[in-house]
């Protein structure tokens, strides 16, 4: 019983230091991205709402996907989440000078933001060692954690650098997310739908 918990634990404390990083990655650069698509991208104010709409409706259709595959294949969804925000995150600070790549990495960027907290909160929803309410209550605060520190990053990375080095910075933190993933190995597990949030 005693092991089982630990084991619990563990997986648990790997999807939510999964999910801190790649909060963290994903806002040290899109806090700052109105700035990157205008300087470095070019592209005109009209052009940036625009791209934003783009950026919400691939938002959309990452969760309407993911939420499709998410109870068939949950561990391959998180991983392909948080690798697929750092494709895009790291392509955009690569290929950002040139507007066709930019808009495919921000597509990319876009499609993955929504499913990497659903994934994660799925995961965490498994691997619950106690209350199901306590495992939700943790992973929207290490994501808020996660968007404050990633804006506070990207805010002493751009005086230092360029506003391309924040999303350097947030495709590397998203990679080290995905490192914790690949190292944490979390098995399978049997749905926690049954257990109630109450002990």
């Amino acid at each position: 019983m005693l092991g089982a918990l630990m084991l619990a634990a563990l997986t648990f404390n790997t999807a939510e230091t999964a999910g801190t990083l790649s909060a963290t990655g994903a806002f040290t650069g899109y806090t700052y991205v109105v700035t990157f698509l205008g300087d470095v991208s070019g592209f005109s104010p009209d052009a940036v709402s625009v791209l934003f709409v783009v950026f919400s409706v691939a938002c959309l259709a990452g969760v309407s996907i993911t939420g499709a595959l998410l109870d068939r294949f949950p561990q391959s969804a998180l991983v392909t989440a948080v690798a697929t925000q750092a494709v895009g995150m790291l392509g955009l600070y690569a290929f950002g000078v040139h507007p066709v790549t930019t808009v495919m990495f921000l597509v990319l960027m876009g499609g993955a933001l929504g499913p990497v907290f659903m994934t994660t909160q799925n995961a965490m929803l498994h691997y619950a060692p106690g209350r199901t309410d306590i495992a939700l209550a943790a992973n929207s605060g290490a994501y808020n954690a996660g968007i404050a520190a990633g804006a506070a990053l990207g805010g002493l990375v751009l005086p230092l650098a360029d506003v391309r080095s924040t999303f350097l910075a947030g495709g590397l933190l998203t990679v080290g997310s995905c490192v914790v993933l690949l190292g944490g190995q979390l098995p399978r597990g049997r749905r926690r739908s049954e257990r109630s949030t109450r002990r």
